[in-house]
């Protein structure tokens, strides 16, 4: 499959001009704002778990340094 294909199927548009969102009602704003509380929750819950991994690395070592 061609990009342009796989992006007319998945209705990626790949002109930046024509690539935006258009907020002519209530309800466009509020699916814009809801995509944006979307991507910062993500942002957030990979923060977390890069320092949750980082923490249960420095844990296993410990309990292998002790052995």
């Amino acid at each position: 499959m061609k990009e342009q294909e796989l992006n007319t199927l998945m209705s990626v548009v790949s002109d930046p001009i024509k690539n935006v969102y258009k907020i002519e009602s209530r309800k466009d704003l509020e699916e814009i704002q809801r995509i944006i509380r979307i991507f910062n929750i993500s942002k957030e819950q990979h923060v977390k778990h890069a320092m949750l991994s980082i923490k249960n690395l420095a844990t296993f070592k410990l309990v292998l340094s002790n052995n």
